[in-house]
């Protein structure tokens, strides 16, 4: 795992963190931080 998060705006994924996103009054911005899984 590179990051330890990825961000999503109206549901589509931002591949790097410097692209210029225009945003709305409707845009939906997600943050998702990731987790590695553990088993048993």
């Amino acid at each position: 795992m590179r990051n330890g998060f990825l961000f999503l705006i109206d549901d589509r994924q931002v591949e790097h963190i410097d692209d210029v996103v225009i945003l709305g009054e409707q845009t939906v911005v997600t943050f998702l931080k990731l987790v590695p899984l553990v088993g048993d």
